[in-house]
């Protein structure tokens, strides 16, 4: 009998903790993670890389096509490759962080990154993050989350990683730059940043990490299918 492939697909708003959450969930699983974002991201590095306009919509779609990416996972940790070039350093600096909602906008590109998303959760089982995954990306999935909390919370929280990097980052512009984001996010009009009709809905503002994980963990095992049929 063919083993029977399972994802729990997570969606939110920016500086939600989609990545902390998803790699906490696949951990206690026993599964992998794929952190959509970070595919957005490298596509946007290696445009940049090579000087061209991401704000040039037509122009990145028709370099989108003949992009090659690869999602490898070296000693467990999760790395983008973008026509064979490692971009993962490259993921979180300030160019990316402001230039890939231009990117992420272009349908061409969505397109390109759903096929990869879709690729890999049919080949196993995965905890899946982004912003249109319930909705687009793995709709037939039955462990649907989308993940919010109060804008200043995001903020603060954000503010305090970067501190413990020690830097000094202003938390006036980070919560303009989340307030930002939200609305790139929710107002494009490619897949729009939503929750799925039939997602679990969860308001982090409030919560530590491992109790939004210990309690994702209780509603899908909950459910008459799904993860929890299985356990």
């Amino acid at each position: 009998m063919d083993k029977k492939i399972e994802s729990i697909a997570i969606d939110g708003v920016a500086g939600v903790g989609k990545s902390t959450i998803a790699k906490m969930l696949a951990e206690k699983l026993g599964w992998k993670t794929l952190e959509t974002g970070a595919i957005y991201r490298a596509i946007t590095a290696s445009l940049l890389a090579k000087n061209y306009d991401v704000k040039d919509e037509d122009f990145v779609g028709n370099i989108a096509h003949n992009l090659f990416i690869e999602v490898k996972y070296l000693k467990g940790v999760q790395h983008v490759f973008v026509d064979g070039m490692d971009l993962t350093a490259y993921l979180r600096g300030g160019a990316v962080e402001n230039n890939v909602p231009f990117v992420a906008k272009v349908p061409e590109v969505r397109e390109k990154v759903r096929a990869v998303q879709r690729q890999i959760a049919e080949s196993e089982n995965i905890v899946v993050e982004g912003r249109d995954i319930g909705t687009v990306v793995l709709p037939n999935s039955q462990n649907k989350i989308f993940l919010t909390a109060d804008p200043k919370v995001r903020a603060t929280r954000r503010f305090k990683q970067l501190c413990a990097k020690g830097q000094k980052p202003s938390m006036r512009k980070i919560y303009a730059d989340i307030l930002k984001r939200d609305e790139l996010d929710k107002t494009r009009a490619i897949s729009p940043l939503v929750p799925a009709q039939d997602a679990f809905v969860v308001d982090t503002s409030d919560m530590q990490a491992n109790e939004v994980v210990d309690l994702i963990l209780t509603k899908i095992k909950t459910k008459e299918k799904g993860l929890g049929a299985e356990r």
